[in-house]
């Protein structure tokens, strides 16, 4: 059976993957209750390529639909899909569910740091109408946010590298020219004129696509952007016989974010008891997690970064196996020279 770990992590790509339009889940919920109605045996990998996201997302907006809302439908072995197990049934208006309800509760705790009784009336007011049926749940927000809090200190920062203006350059297409440095690629400044054209938050961290007037596409870090100036127009730039192709930017949840390079399918397996505590987070939008006996297997798409060096390293003694074999070799290169620092009486088994 079609099966794959549900978790609530959510890209944040500006909604779009691989190029294709944007989708919520209230649209892929209407494009699966079409194809049911169809009887055309959707799957989560059908759902994800009409809908424009990944594979995981279509998995998780099927098992909403059927363990959340009550959607009667099974997976077909021979047709590879699902259908309704009552052909006659009715699709209702969906209500909020509870990951609209978690990002209220969410939206409330940040509206906190904005001095304004109107928007905190109107978030109350949301919560009221929204939850209004719902028997389970608390309607008085207020008294429920008392007791949760947040640490806001990863979006707050936001406001320090002037993300507003950012989103404004965006708009605009202005033309500006980059005085980048990245401390893990360049040794000195580095000057980049283009566009920016689209804003990624992730992992505390914000990227920016930065279209280069030669066609090429960059994903810069913001925090090591140096300067932005802004020009009336960018000089043409030549081509050059025998010049490859612009790499093509690859936007990759957790463990930072690098262009040009394509990523892999990492498989870390991780021993008991750590395998328990690590099944409850959530290292990147796509992974994916099977069991052998109490040992977690963990599959997501990465490439090689400090960040995922760094990950795998701190697993430790309960890590099992890594592939492919290039984490490997930077987790020796460091090994050896932590190893370093400890002393001659630290010895390193391969």
């Amino acid at each position: 059976m079609e099966h794959s770990r549900k978790y609530s992590a959510r890209s944040m790509n500006g909604g779009r993957r691989k190029g294709t339009e944007s989708s919520t889940f209230l649209k892929r919920s209407l494009t699966l209750q079409a194809e049911l109605q169809k009887k055309s045996y959707p799957n989560a990998s059908t759902l994800a390529t009409m809908c424009g996201c990944s594979r995981s997302t279509a998995m998780r907006t099927i098992d909403r639909l059927r363990y959340e809302f009550g959607v009667p439908i099974e997976y077909d072995e021979s047709n590879r899909g699902y259908f309704l197990t009552k052909p006659d049934f009715s699709f209702a208006s969906l209500p909020p569910g509870r990951d609209e309800l978690v990002a209220l509760v969410l939206l409330s705790e940040m509206a906190l740091m904005i001095d304004d009784p109107s928007l905190h009336d109107a978030l109350n007011s949301l919560w009221a109408r929204i939850t209004n049926g719902r028997g389970d749940i608390d309607h008085d927000l207020e008294h429920m946010r008392q007791r949760f809090s947040s640490e806001t200190t990863s979006v707050a920062k936001l406001a320090d590298i002037d993300l507003v203006r950012l989103l404004t350059l965006c708009h605009r297409g202005q033309p500006t020219v980059v005085r980048y440095r990245s401390p893990w690629r360049h040794d000195e400044d580095k000057e980049y004129g283009g566009l920016f054209d689209r804003l990624h938050f992730s992992d505390g961290m914000l990227y920016a696509l930065f279209k280069e007037s030669g066609g090429r596409e960059l994903i810069l870090n913001v925090s090591f952007i140096k300067e932005i100036r802004e020009v009336s127009e960018l000089p043409p730039v030549a081509k050059e016989d025998g010049e490859e192709p612009p790499s093509k930017p690859y936007w990759l949840e957790g463990f930072g974010i690098w262009s040009g390079s394509k990523p892999e399918t990492i498989e870390i397996t991780i021993a008991p008891p750590a395998s328990r505590f690590y099944a409850a987070q959530v290292w990147h939008i796509d992974q994916e997690d099977t069991w052998v006996g109490e040992r977690l297997v963990r599959r997501f798409p990465g490439i090689a970064s400090p960040e995922l060096t760094r990950r795998v390293l701190s697993l430790g003694r309960f890590v099992v196996s890594v592939r492919p074999e290039f984490i490997l070799e930077q987790m020796r290169e460091d090994v050896d020279h932590l190893s370093g620092l400890c002393g001659p009486e630290v010895s390193v088994r391969e």
